[in-house]
């Protein structure tokens, strides 16, 4: 996903206004999920999850439909309802992973070189999901249809 200039495309009632923001196509509603993002020259994204029915006016993480962990000025937060938690001893990792487990209504943010969690957070949502991700500038690349860790399933 590239950082993409708003006003070279045309409009669409489905575009995201501000950010761009990319819903994922795959509906979850159960079970544990889990996607890796990896981060390409880019100094502020957002990546989570959303409502399928998620407002297109603002970003994600601004609403209380939409979970994300945010990260920006070199700072992680977990962002709901535009309130920002601090995350903190996270460094600049090139690679982290999302675990979405809808049973326990949590998402995770993971490092991916030690397979072990930074952060979760509690992701209360009604209906059916999608990873979301939203990129100010610089690339976002996802891996998406993977198992969940052996190591994260036992936690």
């Amino acid at each position: 996903m590239l950082g993409i200039d708003p006003t070279k495309v045309p409009s669409n009632p489905e575009r995201f206004r501000d950010w761009a923001v990319v819903l994922g196509d795959t509906t979850m509603s159960s079970g544990c999920h889990y996607w890796e993002v990896t981060v390409k020259r880019s100094q502020q994204f957002r990546i989570g999850v959303a409502d399928v029915d998620i407002s297109r006016e603002g970003c994600i993480g601004v609403d209380d439909l939409s979970w994300v962990f945010a990260y920006t000025s070199r700072r992680w937060n977990a962002m709901f309802a535009n309130e920002t938690t601090p995350i903190r001893n996270v460094g600049n990792p090139e690679r982290v992973g999302l675990l979405l487990d809808c049973d326990s209504k949590k998402l995770s943010l993971v490092d991916v070189s030690k397979l072990a969690f930074i952060h979760s957070m509690p992701a209360e949502f009604h209906g059916p999901v999608v990873p979301a991700f939203a990129l100010w500038d610089g690339e976002l690349l996802t891996h998406s249809g993977l198992d969940v860790p052996e190591k994260l399933n036992r936690n």
